[in-house]
């Protein structure tokens, strides 16, 4: 489950450097770097906060996984709701600026 949020990183890392670095020519790797990026950094802080929070109030292991997996997949969709207006937004501040 970590080895898939870690992947995201890597490949959303990647993927925003290359949108970074060369705007002009990589027109998908906005969508896809932002995309997983936050996906992940999502995924990640939200499962972590749910099952931490989880395991205080209950103080139970099955709410600390319940809040875990409700985290993993609430955080991952909305980092990568997030992501992808992020990545629209850079679009469309890379298409201003090559048309000045």
């Amino acid at each position: 489950m970590f080895g898939f949020i870690f992947t995201l990183l890597v490949v959303g890392g990647l993927g925003t450097l290359v949108a970074i670095g060369d705007p002009e020519n990589a027109r998908l790797a906005p969508y896809i770097g932002f995309t997983a990026l936050f996906a992940g950094l999502g995924a990640l802080s939200v499962s972590s906060l749910l099952a931490v929070i989880g395991y205080q109030l209950r103080g139970s292991e099955t709410a600390a996984g319940l809040g875990l997996f409700g985290g993993y997949i609430f955080g991952g969709l909305g980092g990568a709701a997030f992501g992808f207006v992020r990545a629209l937004r850079r679009r469309a501040r890379i298409k201003s600026d090559a048309h000045e």
